[in-house]
C-alpha cells in the first residue's frame, strides 16, 4: 500500500483514539494516549520511509498528535497541567527504555534465535534516536504550553492558537530533532531535507488536529 495512504490512516486512527479517550476518560485518557504515543514513536522513529523522494521517520504522526492532546489539556486545565505531564512522560520514557534495553542484554534461548537477534538489532545505536525524540518532545511541549496559552488569552480562538503554535513550535521541533538525530551522521543537505519534510507533515497534521480540539471543547470535565 502507498506510504501516504498508510500515514493518512494512521492519522485518522490517532485523532479518533484521542477524541474517544478524552470523551470517556477526560484528562486521564489523554495522559494515557500521550504516554503510549511517545513510547511508540520512539521505537517507530528508528525506521524511515520515502515520501515524495524525502526520507521521513515513522512515528511522526503519533508524535504530532501528542501536541494536539497537549493543547486539549491546556484548553481545559491551563498550562500548569503540562508540568505534571512532562514529569510523567519523563519517568515513563526513561523506565520504558531501560527495561527494553535490559531485555536486549539478556542471552536468548535456542528457540527463536532469529527473532531474538532481530529484537537486539533494534537497539543497536538507537540511543541517539531515542534521545532526540525524548528531548524534542519535552522541550517542544514546554514551549508549546506557554505559547498556546498566551495565544488563547490574547485571542480566545482555538484556530488561531493552534495555527500559530503549530507553525512556530513544530518549526523548532523539526530542526531540533534533525540536528540531534543526524548531525555528523548524514550530510547537511540530507539533514535539511529531513527537517523540511518533517516540518511539512507537522504543519498538515497539526492543523488537522484543530478538529478534535473543537470537538472536545464541548465535553465537560
Amino acid at each position: 500500500m502507498n506510504s501516504t495512504i498508510l500515514l493518512v490512516l494512521e492519522l485518522v486512527l490517532c485523532l479518533i483514539t484521542q477524541t474517544f479517550l478524552y470523551k470517556h476518560y477526560k484528562t486521564a485518557g489523554l495522559y494515557s494516549y500521550i504516554i503510549i504515543c511517545l513510547i511508540l514513536t520512539s521505537l517507530m522513529s528508528l525506521k524511515t520511509i520515502t515520501l515524495y523522494n524525502f526520507d521521513v521517520n515513522l512515528g511522526i504522526i503519533p508524535f504530532i498528535t501528542v501536541f494536539t492532546s497537549s493543547n486539549i489539556i491546556i484548553q481545559k486545565n491551563g498550562p500548569d497541567a503540562i508540568k505534571q505531564l512532562i514529569l510523567t512522560i519523563s519517568v515513563t520514557s526513561i523506565i520504558s527504555y531501560a527495561i527494553l534495553y535490559l531485555v536486549q542484554l539478556q542471552e536468548p534461548s535456542n528457540i527463536n534465535l532469529f527473532t531474538s537477534a532481530s529484537y537486539d538489532n533494534i537497539f543497536v545505536d538507537s540511543l541517539r534516536m531515542y534521545f532526540a525524540n525524548f528531548v524534542t518532545t519535552l522541550y517542544s511541549l514546554l514551549l508549546n504550553a506557554k505559547l498556546y496559552y498566551y495565544l488563547k488569552k490574547m485571542k480566545n480562538n482555538i484556530l488561531i492558537s493552534n495555527l500559530f503554535s503549530t507553525i512556530i513550535i513544530h518549526f523548532l521541533a523539526s530542526i531540533l530533532f534533525g540536528l540531534i538525530a543526524y548531525v555528523f551522521i548524514k550530510d547537511p543537505i540530507d539533514i535539511i531535507k529531513i527537517i523540511m519534510i518533517r516540518y511539512l507533515v507537522s504543519l498538515i497534521v497539526g492543523l488537522i488536529g484543530t478538529i478534535p480540539i473543537y470537538i472536545t471543547k464541548k465535553v465537560t470535565e
